[in-house]
């Protein structure tokens, strides 16, 4: 039996690996094909990488800065560019960094334990002062410590029939990510466009200036996620009318940069039901000794990198002091 079993694969999970005692015997476990979570990067054969959940880690404390290049130094760099927000043209002043070789290296370079994928949790059961999992194959997994790092809407989920009080509050927004390859360069001097008070996009980069081996240099690639409101209005149904959506956030980029005479050499749409949450960070962690159960996310104390990495290693740091 395993000591402690995690439940999701990304940065958080990343986080714990390198945080917890080393001898707490980990197994992951995640429903994805591979590492990542949000911290992904999508491969086009001869086209190119695009970062289409994570745009990049800006470090505002020192103590994540350091963690960083403790553990990653081989494997990030920063993103040099001009950054702004489109409404009033501000410089985003910040130290960026990126994976060298696309953004999920911030999760696949920094997990140092086994992960079994596509292994889906859909029931948990605490008997004789331990943990039996259920997973949607069918499979069960026995352990003495659980930790959960997956999203708030799924942790409610599997947590509610143990009545264990959490409530847990508010709700992740969802995300839609598109990814363009352009036939030819767009000449607009930032890398990283910020907009605020768009009703289609929140954000473009420039997914060409992080100059990544694989990237076709006949072409310029540029991520484009959308707004708020355009994602709640189209992510259920996104995958039904891609064309349609790809269509509206291209457009909609055009006329903001005034962009003319340009073909798409390739276009994708991913859709992000649980992309982020933005209010009622009421707890940092949670942890119950009692019956070895442990949540952190960063949904529970904000919705940037680096929160995770906090909540992750306080909740480590609990955890070898039990």
């Amino acid at each position: 039996m395993n000591k402690t079993v995690i439940i999701g694969s990304g940065f958080s999970t990343a986080v714990l690996t390198k945080v917890l005692d080393q001898n707490s015997n980990l197994l992951i476990f995640d429903k994805s094909r591979g590492p990542g979570g949000r911290s992904s990067t999508r491969r086009v054969e001869n086209i190119g990488l695009f970062d289409h959940g994570l745009q990049y880690i800006s470090p505002t404390i020192k103590e994540f800065d350091f963690f960083l290049n403790q553990n990653l130094k081989s494997s990030i760099k920063e993103w040099s560019g001009n950054f702004h927000v489109f409404e009033d043209n501000k410089t985003i002043d910040s130290k960026k960094y990126i994976g060298k070789l696309g953004n999920n290296s911030f999760v696949k370079d920094l997990l140092s334990t086994k992960v079994e994928y596509l292994k889906e949790l859909i029931g948990l059961e605490r008997r004789n002062n331990k943990w039996t999992l259920q997973f949607k194959d069918k499979d069960t997994q026995d352990c003495e410590r659980l930790i959960l790092t997956i999203p708030l809407e799924q942790c409610q989920k599997i947590t509610n029939p143990l009545n264990l009080g959490l409530n847990f509050e508010g709700s992740m927004e969802p995300n839609l990510t598109a990814m363009i390859a352009f036939d030819k360069p767009l000449e607009i001097s930032s890398v990283g466009i910020k907009f605020q008070k768009n009703p289609i996009l929140g954000w473009a980069g420039n997914e060409s200036s992080k100059l990544r081996i694989g990237n076709n240099k006949n072409l310029e690639l540029w991520t484009l996620q959308s707004s708020l409101n355009f994602a709640k209005k189209y992510c259920h149904i996104y995958r039904d009318k891609k064309e349609e959506v790809l269509e509206l956030m291209i457009q909609e980029f055009f006329t903001l940069l005034k962009i003319k005479n340009v073909e798409t050499s390739y276009r994708d749409l991913h859709g992000w039901l649980y992309a982020f949450k933005n209010q009622d960070f009421s707890k940092r962690f949670y942890w119950n000794k009692d019956i070895n159960l442990g949540i952190c996310g960063d949904w529970m104390s904000g919705p940037k990198a680096e929160d995770a990495w906090n909540n992750a290693a306080l909740l480590a740091n609990q955890i070898n002091s039990s």
